[in-house]
């Protein structure tokens, strides 16, 4: 198979706008709330975001995993693959959503000790919480069975899913915040309809478009054998790939607590933009991961080289165009999330830093995607080993020297490190083609 510019684009693109669901909902929750007045309700609305983004990201390898699976399946034509894939990864969203319901006074204890929030922040940021714990089952599950979606190439539906579940989050913000005034608690609110309806949606489209009844695999063949073993493995790689990105978020907005005021609204924003940009890199990334488990299904090294090269081309190009796109635009930008103008003239002193992250970051987004298409995870979770190390390095060193300055260096030192070590392994993914 021949992959064009054009193929890769199309594919990218639909998967860009579903990967953006998730940081939508959170710029769209801080920027309504951004408009009431007091920087406070930035402060709990992205603490909570971060406490969610954390679940999310340690448990990522769930929808990722399914996603290489579905992908492998796709290329070898196999249905009970992919129906296997799809319940495999569904059950096991679902019985790690409930554990968390089931642990969430430890998990809020964490947070606490973790951000330390002052007296104003911390009762929003509780009811934030307890009530987006409840649907974390819900949650895991609709993101799980996206992965699916997009591996099997149903590029409409996961865009449909996503773009019906940030519809409904805005409207219901509109409604809850601005009309009737619930503050942080119709937030939440809005963000739990938003993903329970989703979670009715996938499961709608998962019945019109199954390969197989679920019946049709029984459960012990999906959760036993090689297949299992392999998604454990990439589980196992993939979690300490996520436990990572978890220590520098939350080191982050940690030392961001500790400025604490305007200090953390301006960096909660900042850190809401680069979410949304990070996500048009993981649009690439998800189209990555497709051709590249779809190669490796057939067996085919110059689809796998075609991948690689479009997807450098392309990572590239859509990093500089966001890095010009908003430093054209940045004023405008942090206008839409709050009418707060020292928070805005705050922000604005730091935010050169998140001008150039699409830039930095670009290739290390999307060649992590074409790793894990291959089902090739051990390059990533040592490239992310070695990245934390120099990110904590930086931490430690230069935030007793340059304050909030020193803290984006970290962040840029964190992505700079991630490309750089994850392209040294693109020649034994190479190799490693020809012996699947």
């Amino acid at each position: 198979m021949k992959l064009s510019h054009m193929e890769f684009i199309k594919t990218s693109l639909p998967f860009t706008f579903s990967t953006m669901a998730a940081s939508l909902m959170g710029a769209v929750d801080t920027a309504v709330v951004g408009h009431l007045g007091n920087y406070t309700y930035i402060n709990a609305v992205s603490l909570g975001a971060v406490i969610f983004s954390t679940v999310y990201w340690l448990f990522g390898f769930l929808k990722i995993s399914t996603s290489g699976f579905a992908a492998q399946a796709l290329g070898q034509h196999d249905p009970k693959l992919l129906a296997g894939a799809f319940i495999r990864g569904v059950l096991a969203a679902f019985g790690i959503g409930l554990l968390l319901v089931i642990l969430q006074e430890p998990i809020w204890r964490i947070a606490l000790l973790l951000f330390n929030p002052d007296a104003a922040t911390r009762p929003m940021l509780e009811q934030y919480y307890r009530m987006l714990i409840w649907i974390m089952p819900l949650t895991l599950v609709f993101q799980t069975a996206q992965g699916w979606f997009a591996g099997t190439l149903h590029v409409r539906i996961a865009v449909l899913t996503a773009l019906a579940s940030n519809i409904i989050n805005l409207l219901l913000d509109v409604l809850f915040v601005i009309v009737l005034h619930y503050e942080v608690t119709g937030v939440a609110a809005a963000t739990c309809i938003a993903n329970i309806t989703g979670f009715l949606a996938i499961l709608y489209f998962y019945a019109k478009h199954k390969p197989l009844p679920l019946t049709a695999v029984p459960l012990r063949k999906i959760f036993s054998g090689p297949t299992c073993r392999q998604m454990l493995q990439c589980g196992s790689h993939l979690t300490v790939r996520m436990f990572c990105m978890i220590i520098m978020v939350n080191s982050f907005m940690h030392q961001s607590s500790a400025f604490g005021g305007e200090l953390l609204a301006a960096n909660s924003i900042l850190f809401q933009i680069q979410f949304i940009m990070g996500d048009i890199l993981t649009g690439l990334s998800q189209a990555g991961a497709i051709y590249s488990g779809i190669a490796f299904g057939e067996h085919d090294r110059s689809m796998l080289n075609d991948t690689l090269r479009i997807s450098f081309i392309w990572a590239i190009g859509f990093g500089l165009l966001q890095t010009v796109g908003y430093y054209c635009c940045r004023h405008a930008i942090l206008g839409c999330f709050t009418n707060l103008h020292s928070v805005i003239a705050t922000a604005q002193q730091y935010d050169l830093f998140i001008a150039f992250f699409p830039l930095i970051s670009a290739l290390g987004i999307v060649y992590y995607g074409v790793f894990n298409g291959a089902l090739y995870t051990k390059p990533i979770c040592i490239s992310m080993l070695l990245t934390a190390g120099c990110y904590l390095t930086a931490y430690f060193t230069l935030i007793p020297l340059y304050g909030n300055i020193g803290l984006w260096l970290a962040f840029l030192i964190f992505y700079i490190a991630r490309s750089s070590f994850l392209l040294f392994f693109v020649p034994k993914l190479q190799q490693r083609v020809a012996l699947a």
